[in-house]
């Protein structure tokens, strides 16, 4: 077996116990090293920037201010 293989292999078996892990105890929080995380499909948000989310966020709306439903 190769050395990719055997990697891909370990690399396996670890995401499997942490899906286990995580099964039996839903609520936990697991710290998971980046190499592992990629191979499980982790991946750095950069479709947009902290300070565009937190833009996108604003409600430029006041509520107090929106019309009276009509009847």
């Amino acid at each position: 077996m190769s050395d990719k293989d055997e990697i891909k292999k370990r690399l396996d078996e670890q995401a499997h116990q942490i899906d286990r892990d995580l099964t039996e105890n839903s609520g936990a929080a697991l710290e998971i090293d980046p190499e592992l995380a990629e191979h499980m499909g982790a991946f750095e948000e950069d479709a947009i920037s902290l300070e565009e989310a937190e833009d996108a966020s604003f409600d430029p709306f006041d509520a107090e201010e929106d019309p009276e439903p009509e009847d």
